[in-house]
């Protein structure tokens, strides 16, 4: 972005005119450039202290918060002392009693600008892409009542948020498909609920998680809402039954605040044993305090899907609240 910078200033350099009113404009030149190309900052810090703990978190995961506010204090500074040398060199230009005078006070304006802004060239590169980044980052409404749906890979997360809402996240036959929050939104009558699609976790810390994990951990801890957990039963599944459901309790640890519920799904394709033994194990979550309910579903049946999502709604989400925008 520096170099962008200098490419806009040569290209509009004043190379003609009386050697004061040239000079003055010269500097004039660099002044407004580097202010302009500068001024998303404004925006951008306003943005950042409004931001939602949920977009931190995915933040975070792609950047250091540090080099973050480290590049934001100097470009503002920059800012700051462009608009300062702006003035007084102004005003030293006047006072020049001869021509090699002017120039020298002139170069020296300009080049006390560039450097300040140079200080800050890779600041600049770190908070373009961070721009880039926020632009591309779900619009979730944390005020919405939000319904999150969890579980390790393939499970068919995405295949029912496709089902009931209008996400259309991508459905594969293959494990991790989903790399990034989707969401999708019920609207029925004056109610509007949101429908997150998170990306499939695996039984390990925090630490051993890679960056598509943690923005599934991102959504289940910051964003307010009732949690539905997908449980496959079929032989193939990325994961067996005993560990899906260790970590249906790893992540009731750190959500014990919401709402959680169980969906066993795949029923059309699974063998009855392993869904009684599926079953029976949701029935001791239930007993144990940690879900509110279990339901067993095929995904890929929209009316088994909408029946599950509706039954969470009422009995989670208050009516006050359903049609709230």
């Amino acid at each position: 972005m520096y170099s962008e910078i200098l490419e806009r200033i040569r290209s509009r350099y004043p190379r003609k005119g009386r050697p004061l009113e040239r000079e003055i404009a010269r500097i004039q030149t660099v002044r407004n450039i580097i202010i302009d190309k500068t001024s998303f900052i404004r925006d951008l810090v306003r943005l950042l202290d409004n931001l939602h703990p949920f977009y931190w978190r995915l933040i975070e995961i792609e950047y250091d918060r540090r080099r973050i506010h480290e590049a934001i204090s100097c470009i503002s500074k920059s800012r700051k002392l462009v608009s300062s040398f702006w003035e007084k060199y102004r005003i030293l230009l006047l006072a020049s009693e001869t021509p090699r005078e002017l120039r020298r006070t002139s170069e020296e304006a300009r080049g006390r600008m560039l450097s300040t802004i140079k200080r800050c060239s890779r600041g600049l590169e770190l908070l373009r892409s961070l721009v880039v980044f926020l632009q591309h980052l779900p619009s979730i409404n944390p005020s919405i009542p939000t319904i999150i749906i969890a579980g390790p890979p393939s499970t068919g997360k995405s295949t029912l948020v496709r089902q009931v809402s209008t996400g259309k996240p991508e459905v594969a036959p293959y494990p991790f498909t989903t790399k990034n929050i989707h969401i999708g939104h019920i609207v029925s009558g004056d109610r509007r609920i949101q429908v997150i699609d998170t990306p499939g976790l695996l039984d390990r810390s925090p630490d051993e998680m890679n960056p598509i994990e943690r923005r599934a951990v991102a959504a289940l801890t910051e964003l307010e809402g009732a949690i539905l957990y997908l449980v496959d039963p079929t032989p193939t599944a990325y994961m067996g039954l005993d560990d899906q459901y260790r970590l249906f309790i790893k992540i009731h640890r750190y959500t014990r605040s919401k709402r959680h519920y169980l969906g066993i799904n795949k029923v059309d394709t699974a063998p009855s044993d392993l869904i009684a033994r599926a079953e029976e194990k949701a029935r001791d979550m239930v007993e144990r305090g940690l879900a509110e309910g279990y339901y067993k579903l095929s995904a890929i049946n929209a009316g088994d899907a909408r029946r599950v999502i509706q039954d969470i709604i009422t009995k989670t989400i208050p009516p006050a609240l359903q049609g709230r925008p």
